[in-house]
């Protein structure tokens, strides 16, 4: 037995355990957020946890109508009130907090316009754990076990219907005329795919995250609303003073190069895919543009001379994907907390684009209705002011008798609407076959 099977053996055993607490708690109509690492980074040092005993400490009021965001003194309030109910919280004893974070809450930290609130959905929710069960993250997917039934999951629209695919190119035409007029640099453009909500979250969430394993997988379930998320992509992350930002742009669909080349010649098409990407002059293009507003982004609450990229055009290999990501960090300036760091750098760029306002807008003029929680964010802040948020992709929500998976991409100067049709699909990926049925 290897020094590492012992360790392997003791994080398969927590993660089987936080499995069975969440599906219990499902099953009881008890909130909880149960959030997983099952991809292996260990590195990013976040760890899988179930916390339950939820309690609402605080939300943002309904918003009804399309609205052009929050100058200064209602961002000070609204960061000043998140962070009076942390305390608050903490002071009651909360073993943690959880955070969401719509795409739509963008109009409560600037000037940022956005939609109506989806089907109600609070912009921002903060919720305190009064219980919480923890273990290392690190392990591979399969440790949470293959799903107790086969998930079914019934679309309520032709995934095929060609409204939408015209939709797409005339977006992605009218994207790349502003970036030619000088209006914006780079635009994330999304659309939803609608669902009946799944009837056995339990055997769709291990299903996810046994076939897709990922460093953020989430299975949060509210009273009406329900997530369940195989996102890769961290936002923010606060460790001690230490902010870090690791946006995700650029991607290589793999699910179709493996099923073309099939057998060991699937891997070797995989491995240029990889390496294809990682040379890519458009994905690298797309890519520093977001990394270069995460560093202007932490710019505003860092020390001087502190904010650094740490590593560029990284590419990860995941189940369905490859992706394209950078990192920046910096140190956080005396007497501001993460309620700062958040406020600064949200919403997250790679699923805005850049200049951050000016796509926002053309956002809200493209893209029909809101998004919701996707493209948005999902955070965990521990007592001692530590903090991890992901970036709300790859995610199935599901409110008021709704559900939707939403995908899309970032659209370039060197864009070509087929393209970023097929790389939009590949997002699709992990409910492809399921929706096929």
């Amino acid at each position: 037995m290897s020094g590492r099977d012992p360790e392997v053996a003791a994080e398969a055993a927590g993660l089987a355990a936080l499995r069975g607490a969440a599906e219990r708690a499902r099953a009881q109509d008890e909130p909880f957020a149960c959030l997983v690492s099952a991809r292996g980074h260990a590195e990013l040092g976040r760890r899988s946890r179930l916390a339950s005993g939820l309690s609402l400490e605080w939300q943002t009021p309904p918003h009804a109508g399309d609205e052009d965001g929050s100058g200064p003194a209602a961002v000070a309030a609204t960061v000043a009130a998140l962070r009076a109910a942390a305390h608050a919280a903490f002071a009651r004893g909360a073993r943690g907090l959880l955070l969401l974070a719509t795409h739509e809450a963008a109009a409560e930290f600037d000037r940022i316009p956005v939609h109506g609130d989806w089907l109600g959905l609070p912009r921002l929710q903060l919720w305190s754990a009064r219980d919480v069960v923890a273990t290392a993250g690190g392990v591979q997917g399969g440790a949470w076990g293959e799903p107790a039934s086969s998930p079914q999951l019934t679309p309520r629209e032709d995934l095929a219907a060609p409204a939408r695919a015209d939709w797409h190119r005339a977006s992605v035409e009218a994207v790349l005329a502003a970036i030619g007029a000088g209006r914006l640099y780079q635009l994330c453009l999304t659309f939803p795919v609608r669902f009946a909500p799944p009837t056995d979250p339990a055997s769709l969430f291990a299903w996810l995250v046994s076939r897709h394993p990922v460093d953020y997988a989430a299975w949060v379930s509210l009273p009406g609303f329900e997530l369940l998320s195989a996102s890769p992509e961290r936002f923010l992350s606060l460790r001690g003073r230490t902010v870090t930002l690791r946006p995700m742009k650029g991607t290589r669909g793999l699910a179709e190069v493996v099923e073309a080349a099939g057998g060991a010649a699937g891997e070797a098409a995989v491995a240029d895919a990889m390496r294809e990407l990682s040379t890519s002059v458009k994905d690298r293009a797309e890519n520093v543009m977001i990394a270069d507003l995460a560093r202007n982004d932490l710019g505003r609450v860092c020390v001087p001379g502190s904010v650094l990229p740490q590593a560029l055009f990284e590419v990860e290999r995941y189940a369905s994907v490859a992706q394209m990501t950078s990192t920046i960090r910096g140190e956080l300036r005396d007497g501001l907390d993460v309620w700062d760091a958040f406020a600064a750098a949200f919403p997250p760029g790679s699923m805005t684009g850049a200049p951050k306002i000016e796509a926002c807008r053309m956002i809200r003029e493209l893209e029909a209705a809101p998004r919701g929680l996707y493209a948005g964010v999902l955070g965990w802040i521990e007592p001692d002011g530590d903090a991890e948020f992901s970036v709300v992709i790859r995610s199935l929500q599901s409110r008021h008798g709704e559900a939707r998976w939403d995908i899309g991409g970032g659209i370039v100067q060197d864009s070509e609407a087929d393209a970023e049709w097929a790389e939009a699909w590949a997002k699709f990926a992990p409910l492809r076959a399921l929706a096929q049925r």
